[in-house]
């Protein structure tokens, strides 16, 4: 009966959106193995502030649209998946690290995510994460590689921070001497310079229903904080946005990607946005 009533609430946000012609984007009800209302709320967890709208300044100096992958042809690693953890944080960080290792000309292949949910003990590992105290333990400590220290927290189980590779070698890491909180304004040249962007946002119940164009907050109420990626911005339909790079697989949304509204703070995704200034080995 739960499920029934489940069902039927998210046919009525996806059939309101839309039939919404205000809507600047459009909504989908999908199946269970891909998301589920239940699920949705797992995959939160970033802690983010309040965030009120406000217009950003708009430069002359940037080119009207921008997109990684185009900018860095096979450079960019595909979208993942963090399963059944609130693990955003540290994926959001990890995937900003290898990116930018890639942009610098020293790639390491993908980061682990898992590094930080077992080892990361100031945060809360599948329950959410903190940026600022997140890259402050990059800062410190450094990252491992993917296939040194493999994800395996997907189904919610977290296990002890290793002193090893999974294959018995030491783990060697890469260095992040320093991070920084940006601007709304630089947030574009940042990305053109040295590749993606960690951001965190707001997230709303609607979210989890999004198919593709450009996410306006439409129904719902505030389900928490995510973090992710920005991979580059343009316009759709005289709408400005971000698109975005999310970690919960190809199946959802633009196969894994999704586009917000730029230049008004929506959802505050130009409020908290980090990057992390690596260093090759």
């Amino acid at each position: 009966m739960l499920f029934f009533f489940a069902s039927l609430y998210a046919s009525s946000i996806v059939d309101q959106i839309n039939q919404d012609p205000s809507s600047t984007w459009k909504a989908i009800d999908y199946p269970r193995d891909v998301m589920t209302t239940a699920r949705f709320h797992a995959l939160l967890g970033t802690k983010v502030p309040e965030w009120q709208p406000r217009k950003m300044q708009v430069r002359n100096d940037v080119p009207e649209t921008f997109d990684a992958r185009e900018q860095w042809p096979n450079q960019m690693l595909p979208v993942r998946n963090q399963g059944s953890c609130g693990s955003c944080w540290a994926f959001s960080i990890s995937e900003t690290v290898e990116d930018r290792l890639a942009v610098k000309g020293c790639a390491r292949g993908q980061m682990s995510p898992q590094h930080l949910v077992s080892c990361d003990k100031e945060d809360y590992a599948c329950n959410g994460g903190e940026m600022d105290i997140a890259w402050n333990w990059v800062k410190k400590n450094g990252i491992a590689t993917e296939d040194c220290l493999p994800y395996t927290s997907g189904g919610g189980r977290v296990p002890e921070c290793p002193a090893k590779c999974k294959n018995g070698s030491e783990i060697i890491v890469t260095p992040v001497p320093e991070w920084k909180l940006l601007k709304a304004e630089e947030m574009q040249q940042e990305l053109m310079t040295h590749g993606p962007l960690s951001a965190g946002f707001t997230v709303y119940l609607d979210f989890q229903f999004y198919s593709k164009g450009v996410y306006k907050h439409k129904l719902g109420p505030k389900s928490g904080g995510h973090a992710i990626l920005i991979i580059g911005w343009g316009v759709e339909k005289d709408t400005p946005y971000w698109l975005c790079q999310n970690s919960w697989g190809a199946s959802w949304g633009m196969q894994g990607h999704f586009k917000i509204l730029r230049g008004e703070n929506h959802c505050g995704i130009e409020e908290m946005v980090t990057v992390g200034y690596v260093q090759c080995l």
